[in-house]
This record gives structure tokens, sequence and C-alpha cells, in this order.
């Protein structure tokens, strides 16, 4: 096993900040292991491990630790971080050397060791894959084709079906004879009493000069 590799994995699962820290949750996790684990259990854990961490498993065991709860408190014994910190840390270190010792080893360990202590020795489950990503486009309005009869620029009617005027009072579109004013026969008088005659309507007498 390399020892760089378990300390980084220590270190980034349980958020430590230093290798040196992460290197003394471990020590002091295999040391409470070690007091749950016989003396054929413990050397042989110690033959998979790297020379420091080996030598923590091959000491003797000052305690004996038949439970879960027991063995968080040999961690907080041995690591002094609060016993919320020593759990959280005794479940990362076991996690990885579950990751990392033999599999017929784990095996071994788990049918020797008190169920809730043999229940920490697991992998790391996989995280689920994100369930696809399927994107729903809104219904799409038709929007109608805009012509000059349906455009409705700042009315509520369209040209189409506007009744309002559609011209103004002086609009050729309105008379019949829009310049009758400038018609000779349609042309008002400008003499003074007559200014209702016109050309085509006056009876004046006419002088020959």
């Amino acid at each position: 096993m390399d020892e760089s590799e378990l300390i980084g994995i220590v270190r980034e699962r349980a958020g430590l900040r230093t290798a040196r820290e992460a290197r003394r949750a471990i020590g002091a996790t295999l040391g409470a292991l070690r007091c749950a684990l016989d003396d054929l259990d413990a050397a042989a854990v110690a033959a998979e491990l790297p020379g420091g961490l080996a030598r923590v498993v091959e000491r003797s065991a000052p305690a004996v630790v038949r439970s879960a709860k027991a063995l968080y408190a040999e961690t907080e014994r041995r690591e002094r971080v609060g016993l919320g910190f020593a759990m959280e840390h005794a479940q990362v270190v076991l996690q990885g050397l579950a990751e990392r010792l033999d599999p017929g080893l784990v095996s071994r360990l788990r049918k020797s060791l008190p169920a809730d202590v043999a229940a920490l020795l697991k992998r790391r489950r996989a995280p689920a894959p994100p369930p696809p990503h399927v994107h729903e486009h809104p219904a799409r309005r038709e929007t109608p084709i805009q012509t000059l009869s349906r455009s409705r620029p700042g009315a509520s009617e369209t040209i189409a079906e506007a009744r309002g005027a559609l011209a103004h009072r002086a609009s050729v579109a309105r008379t019949s004879e829009p310049h009758a004013d400038r018609m000779v026969s349609s042309a008002r008088s400008t003499r003074p009493g007559r200014e209702d005659e016109t050309l085509a309507t006056s009876h004046g007498d006419a002088r020959r000069r």
C-alpha cells in the first residue's frame, strides 16, 4: 500500500488541511483498530502496510475494543480532536483501508471484528450518475405573417378593420371634386354681396366695352 496515496485519500475525504493531520488521523485509527484485532489478524494487516503504519499495528494492544463506540473513543483518545471529528476520521480511514487492503484480508477482518466495526470496513460507494438532461422547448405559437392589412402600429384595430376617418377633410379621397375651389366654373365671386355666386350660376349683366 502506498502511504502517500492513503494520506491523500484521508486528507481529501475528511477535509483536513495538511498531510500531517491526515497522517495523525490514520495513526490514531490504526491504533484503535489494533485494539479490536487478535494477534494473527494484526500481523496480517501490518504485512500490507508501509513501515511507519505497520509498526502501529504491530504493537501490543493497550485496551480491548469490542464495539464501534469503543473504537471511536480510543481514536479520540489518541488523536485528541474531539469525539465528533474522531468518529469522522475513523470512518474515512477504515473506508480507505477497505479500498487498499487485499480484498481477501478485508473479508477475513469483517468476519472476525465486532459487527458494527466490521461494517466500517467498506468501500466508498461511487456516486450515482446524474439523470439525463432533457431540455423541453416551450410550444411555439404560430405568428401570423404581418401584412399591411394586419399590422397594428399603436392601435387596437388593424388597418383593414379601422372604422375611423381614413383621410383628412381636404383630402382628395373625401370629395368627388377635390379641386373645386380652383376650377373657373365653381370659383366664388369676390364682389361684395355676391360671394356665393360662381361663374356657372352667375346671371349678372355682362357689359361689353
